[in-house]
C-alpha cells in the first residue's frame, strides 16, 4: 500500500514539473512572439535577429532567466517609428532601454503590464504626447529616463506613487507647469532642465546642481531666488533711480578714461613696430583655440568651429629677432632660413599648453607647423641640450621634430606638419553635417600607434616620460596613422603649465608638471582610449556635474546597464567586434586605476592592444 501511494507522488511531481515545463515554454514562447512583434514594427533589418532560431534568449539585445526575457538592450540600432502593442506581453521584464534611436509616437498603452520593470531607459528619441497615467503604477522601477523627446503635459504629481523610484529624467522635452514636490525616498538624480517650466523650485531639489532646471522659467534654489510680493516704497524707488544715475556717470567717466590709456597704448605699439620690436604674430589678428593644437599642428579638439585664424608672420614685425640661425636637427631634405619662416603666411592652429602652434606655408610650397613656446623656464644651453635629445627621438608614431630657434624673447620649435590635425577634433570638433565617422579599425589602429610611441618613448629610460599625453597631443597623417607630439616639453616648463588635472587626463598623484613619471603617462593613455571608445571629452558637461570624471562614469555605466551602451554611438554598428571593444574598454579602466602600482607598463598596454587588434582582424 505504501509502494502504491509513494509511486502516486512520483507520478504526481514528475506530472506537475511537466506541466511547469510546458508553461515556461509556452511563455517563452510567447516573449519571442513580441519581439518579433517589435522588430516588424520597428526594426525591420536593423535588427538582425536569426528568426529561426526558437529561442529569442540567443538574440543580441535579449537577456532572459528561466526562460522569460528580463531584459532588452537596443540602444542607438536605428529603430523608427511607433512602438507597438505587444511589449506588454513581457511580463518578466526588468530592464528595458532603447535610448538614441528614432521611435515617434506615444508609450504603448499595455506597459501597464510590466509590472516588474525597474529600468526604463527611453531617452534621445522622438516619443510624444503626455506621460500616460499607467506609468505611475509600476511600482518597481528605479530610474526611468524620459529625456531629450517630445513629450509634453504637466509634470504630475503621481511620481509620487513610484516609492523606489531613484533617478528621474525629464530633461529637453516640451513640458510646461510648475515642478511638483516630489516626496519619493529622495531622488539621487533628477533633471528637468530645457522644458517650459515655470514657477518656483521645491525645497527638497534645493541641494541639487543647477543644470538640473536650467532652460526653463524656475527660481528659487538652487537658482535665482524668487521675487517678493511687497512693492517698493517711495524712497526706495527714488535711491535706486538715483543710484543709477551716479553709476551711470561713474560708467562715463571710467569709460573715457580707459579709450585714454588705449590710444595711448597703441601709440607705444605703433612705435615698437616701426622699430621692429613686434611680437612673433600679433595676437589682435588671430583667433586662437584653447587647448588644442599639440606639438604637430591640427586642429584644437575643442574648437567651436573649424575655421582658423589667418596672420602673417612677416607682417608681424619680428625683426626683433637676432640675426641666429634655426638650428636643424638630424637629416633635413628642404632647409631654409629664419628670413624664409618670417615671410611664410602662417595660421593659428592651437593654444595648447606650451603656446600656441602655427602653420606656416613657406614660398617654397611645403607647409611646417611651428610651435610658439611659452613660461620656457630653461637656460639656453640646457633648452638646446634638451630639445636636441628630443630630436634624436626618431620612431613611426612621434611627430618629428625638425628644428628650433632660441632667443632671449622668442623660443620657437619647428615640427613637420600633420594635414589631418588632431584625434581630439575628429572625435569633438566637427559633431554635425560632413562629419567623417570614426570607425572601428581607425580608432584601433590609432590607439596601437600610440601605444607604441609612448613605450618608445618609456624604453629610453625609467626616467624618460612623455607629461602630457592628450588627444589633442595624438595627430593624424593623410592616411590617419597616429603621432604623438608635445613630448619632452614638459621638462623645460614653469609646473603651472600643465593643467591636466583640470582637463581630466593628469594622473591623481602628479603635482609637479615636470615631475611625470610613466605610471602618470599610463594614466593618461587610459583617459585618451576611454574618450576614444566613448566619444565623450574628459571635460564633457554631462561627466562634471557633481564632479565625476570619465573613469567613473564609464564604471557607473558599466555597472548599471549593459556594457555595449558605454561607447560611442559610431561604434555600435560594429556589433562582430562587440568582445574586442569591450577588451579595450577593460584595459583602459586598467591604465587609469588610481594607485600607479595597480597600471600596467605601456609596453604591456601595446602588446594587449595589438591582440585585440588581430584578434578584430581575424573577424572580418
Amino acid at each position: 500500500m505504501k509502494t502504491l501511494k509513494l509511486e502516486k507522488t512520483t507520478v504526481l511531481v514528475f506530472f506537475t514539473a511537466f506541466l511547469i515545463a510546458i508553461v515556461s515554454d509556452a511563455d517563452l514562447a510567447s516573449d519571442r512572439s513580441s519581439l518579433l512583434t517589435l522588430r516588424a514594427a520597428v526594426g525591420g533589418r536593423t535588427l538582425l535577429w536569426n528568426t529561426k532560431e526558437t529561442n529569442p534568449c540567443l538574440w543580441t539585445g535579449v537577456f532572459c532567466n528561466n526562460k522569460r526575457v528580463t531584459a532588452l538592450r537596443l540602444p542607438a540600432m536605428g529603430l523608427t517609428g511607433n512602438l507597438p502593442l505587444g511589449l506588454g506581453n513581457l511580463t518578466e521584464l526588468q530592464t528595458l532601454s532603447l535610448r538614441f534611436n528614432a521611435l515617434t509616437g506615444p508609450i504603448p498603452s499595455d506597459f501597464a503590464k510590466l509590472v516588474s520593470l525597474r529600468n526604463l531607459y527611453l531617452h534621445s528619441n522622438f516619443f510624444s504626447g503626455e506621460v500616460p497615467e499607467f506609468m505611475y503604477t509600476l511600482q518597481n522601477l528605479v530610474r526611468l529616463n524620459l529625456g531629450k523627446n517630445n513629450f509634453s503635459g504637466e509634470i504630475s504629481s503621481n511620481y509620487n506613487n513610484l516609492t523606489r523610484l531613484d533617478t528621474l529624467f525629464l530633461d529637453e522635452n516640451v513640458f510646461t507647469g510648475s515642478v511638483p514636490d516630489l516626496n519619493v525616498p529622495p531622488l539621487t538624480q533628477f533633471n528637468v532642465s530645457f522644458n517650459r517650466l515655470n514657477g518656483s523650485i521645491p525645497k527638497i531639489f534645493s541641494r541639487l546642481n543647477i543644470s538640473a532646471f536650467e532652460g526653463n522659467s524656475l527660481c528659487g534654489k538652487p537658482l535665482q531666488p524668487c521675487p517678493g510680493n511687497n512693492k517698493l516704497s517711495g524712497g526706495a524707488i527714488a535711491g535706486i533711480v538715483i543710484g543709477s544715475v551716479f553709476g551711470f556717470l561713474l560708467i562715463l567717466v571710467l569709460l573715457v578714461l580707459l579709450l585714454r590709456k588705449r590710444r595711448k597704448s597703441d601709440s607705444v605699439e605703433l612705435e615698437r613696430a616701426k622699430s621692429g620690436e613686434g611680437e612673433l604674430s600679433r595676437e589682435k589678428m588671430s583667433r586662437e583655440v584653447e587647448n588644442g593644437g599639440g606639438g604637430g599642428g591640427g586642429n584644437s579638439g575643442l574648437a567651436s568651429d573649424s575655421a582658423m585664424a589667418s596672420a602673417s608672420v612677416s607682417a608681424s614685425g619680428v625683426s626683433s629677432l637676432d640675426s641666429k640661425s634655426l638650428i636643424f636637427i638630424g637629416k633635413v631634405e628642404r632647409k631654409f632660413s629664419l628670413d624664409d619662416l618670417l615671410r611664410a603666411s602662417a595660421e593659428v592652429l592651437g593654444k595648447g599648453t606650451f603656446g600656441t602652434t602655427y602653420k606656416a606655408t613657406l614660398e617654397m610650397g611645403m607647409s611646417v607647423a611651428v610651435k610658439r613656446l611659452k613660461d620656457v623656464t630653461a637656460m639656453e644651453r640646457e633648452f638646446r641640450e634638451k630639445i636636441e635629445e628630443v630630436g634624436k627621438l626618431v620612431h613611426e608614431n612621434l611627430v618629428p621634430l625638425r628644428g628650433y630657434y632660441f632667443n632671449k624673447d622668442e623660443k620657437l620649435i619647428v615640427y613637420d606638419y600633420m594635414p589631418m590635425g588632431s584625434l581630439s577634433a575628429l572625435l569633438h570638433a566637427n559633431n554635425g553635417t560632413g562629419r567623417t565617422p570614426l570607425n572601428w579599425e581607425t580608432r584601433s589602429s590609432i590607439a596601437l600607434g600610440a601605444a607604441h610611441g609612448i613605450a618608445y618613448l618609456h624604453s629610453q629610460g625609467p626616467t624618460s616620460s612623455h607629461g602630457n599625453i592628450k588627444s589633442s597631443n595624438i595627430l593624424l597623417t593623410k592616411s590617419f596613422e597616429p603621432r604623438v607630439s608635445d613630448f619632452g616639453l614638459a621638462y623645460l616648463a614653469l609646473p603651472t603649465a600643465t593643467p591636466n588635472r583640470v582637463s581630466g587626463y593628469r594622473a591623481p598623484e602628479v603635482t609637479d608638471a615636470r615631475k611625470v613619471s610613466q605610471k602618470a603617462d599610463v594614466y593618461s593613455f587610459g583617459i585618451m582610449l576611454l574618450e576614444l571608445l566613448t566619444g565623450k571629452a574628459p571635460t564633457h558637461s554631462s561627466l562634471n556635474e557633481e564632479g565625476v570624471d570619465l573613469p567613473r562614469w564609464v564604471q557607473s555605466v558599466v555597472q548599471d546597464e549593459w556594457n555595449t551602451e558605454v561607447f560611442d554611438m559610431e561604434l555600435l554598428r560594429y556589433q562582430n567586434v562587440e568582445e574586442e571593444m569591450v577588451n579595450l574598454l577593460q584595459l583602459a579602466l586598467e591604465c587609469t586605476a588610481q594607485y600607479p602600482d595597480k597600471r600596467p607598463s605601456m609596453d604591456v598596454v601595446a602588446n594587449r592592444i595589438e591582440k585585440i587588434c588581430h584578434s578584430s582582424l581575424e573577424k572580418e
